[in-house]
């Protein structure tokens, strides 16, 4: 029978079979990293371990040093003078301007780095210089000695020592504070800045200016050049000591005038010339106040502040006499006597006062007389 080609068709599935089972999805591809790239990370990972063993061997102790030269400088900076001494290996003991009262913070550290490591077999030691910087600009550098033999670090030069310590003023007086050294031959000071003397009386001027330390080092400031003990002052007078010292010998000098003939008062006739007889109740008449300088007198020992006087312009005084001439017969007259109060002292307190007295080369008389024409 044959069928129409327009009739239904039944509903039927068509397969082929085939030999064997079909093959899988082949894996997706694994990306290969350049050789390049596998050397490089090999050699990372050597220079790791090598790092490791190294480690075991070179003591990499650089922050250690340089921390404990950090913390010390600015714990000084801080006041916190007990922290500095710790890293010092130091105890406060008596020395006498290691005190937070004695320091000044107008500084700061810029520049800590190790510059050097030794190894022996007493242990291990860096060392590290610092640089710090006053306010003013002036810098100052020092190389400290850390000590690493195990435990906390120890900065070991770290204190300034001075073997001169400014002298005749009977104390030491830094930043403020005022303390007297003692027997001491010399004073240890923590970094920083120091004023020296700053609360003397306006009428000297001690010829010192701030320093900077650091180390073993001192330099004033704005200085070109550093040294190993603190400036020496040598005082002159300022211009108010100069007023001051002028007031203080025309008052003399009038007193004088007032009670003369006076032990220490240059109103007498020179001694011997028998021809001058002056009164008793004789007025002595200042015509011309000396001028005078000084020169501070240093005197090992002393705590005086002390000055000679030297005359630069002779003063004058004129008295009414009698003249004995050499027949006995006697003649009033009017006489002129130089006044040069070469050797007197001029002590200058601590309130600007002055006080003169005669020293062993002041004179007590006139040198000459002469006639008033």
């Amino acid at each position: 029978m044959v069928s129409h080609p327009s009739a239904p068709q039944p509903d039927s599935e068509i397969t082929i079979a085939l030999d064997g089972e079909p093959e899988p999805d082949p894996p997706p591809s694994r990306p290969r990293l350049p050789n390049v790239v596998l050397v490089f990370t090999a050699a990372v990972v050597m220079l790791a371990a090598g790092v490791v063993a190294v480690s075991k061997w070179l003591p990499l102790r650089e922050p250690a040093a340089e921390e404990a030269v950090r913390s010390f400088l600015e714990a000084v900076r801080a006041g916190d003078v007990g922290a500095a001494l710790a890293l010092a290996g130091e105890s406060d003991g008596s020395e006498r301007f290691l005190v937070a009262e004695a320091l000044d913070d107008r500084w700061e550290v810029v520049q800590v780095a190790q510059v050097a490591y030794t190894e022996t077999p007493r242990g291990a030691t860096a060392e590290v210089y610092a640089e710090i910087e006053a306010h003013d600009g002036t810098r100052l550098g020092h190389r400290y000695r850390v000590g690493l033999e195990g435990g906390d670090p120890v900065v070991r030069n770290a204190l300034a020592r001075t073997e001169h310590i400014p002298e005749g003023f009977g104390h030491l007086e830094l930043n403020g504070y005022s303390a007297d050294p003692g027997e001491e031959s010399h004073v240890l000071l923590l970094p920083g800045v120091y004023e020296l003397y700053e609360s003397q009386p306006a009428t000297l001027d001690l010829g010192v200016y701030p320093v900077l330390v650091l180390g073993d080092q001192f330099i004033e400031l704005g200085g070109e050049h550093a040294t190993t003990w603190l400036p020496q002052p040598w005082p002159q007078l300022s211009e108010e000591g100069r007023r001051a010292l002028d007031e203080a010998l025309r008052a003399r000098l009038d007193a004088c005038a007032e009670r003369a003939p006076a032990d220490g008062c240059p109103f007498a006739p020179p001694p011997g010339d028998e021809r001058i007889d002056i009164p008793a109740d004789a007025t002595w008449e200042i015509t011309a106040y000396p001028q005078v300088t000084a020169a501070y007198m240093y005197l090992p020992g002393s705590t005086e502040r002390s000055f000679e006087l030297f005359t630069t312009e002779p003063g004058s005084v004129e008295v009414e006499a009698v003249i004995v001439e050499e027949d006995g017969g006697e003649r009033r007259t009017r006489l002129n006597c130089g006044i040069s109060p070469d050797g007197v002292h001029a002590e200058f307190d601590m309130a600007g006062g002055v006080t003169l007295t005669p020293g062993s080369t002041a004179a007590e008389h006139c040198g000459s007389m002469v006639e008033v024409e």
